[in-house]
């Protein structure tokens, strides 16, 4: 099992500008969007992924684990 998160906008710290003009820009620093992934691997094949657009906590994850890997799961895999 692995979890990931992908954000909507990555803080660039570093720019391009004409020679001699300084690189300025300015950055929204409210809260962007965020998709989170968690999916499992058996037998080196991606399988039960799902996600989600807000922060993984234990009931997300529990909730995963039900409805998610355990009914994707096969026989004697555990």
């Amino acid at each position: 099992m692995d979890e990931s998160g992908f954000e909507a906008e990555t803080i660039r710290p570093y720019g391009y500008a004409p020679i001699g003009k300084p690189c300025i820009d300015s950055y929204n620093w409210q809260a962007k969007k965020r998709t989170n992934v968690i999916g499992a691997l058996y037998e080196k094949m991606l399988f039960a992924l799902d996600y989600f657009e807000k922060n993984i906590n234990g009931d997300i994850f529990y909730d995963w684990c039900k409805y998610t890997l355990i009914p994707s799961l096969k026989t004697k895999c555990v």
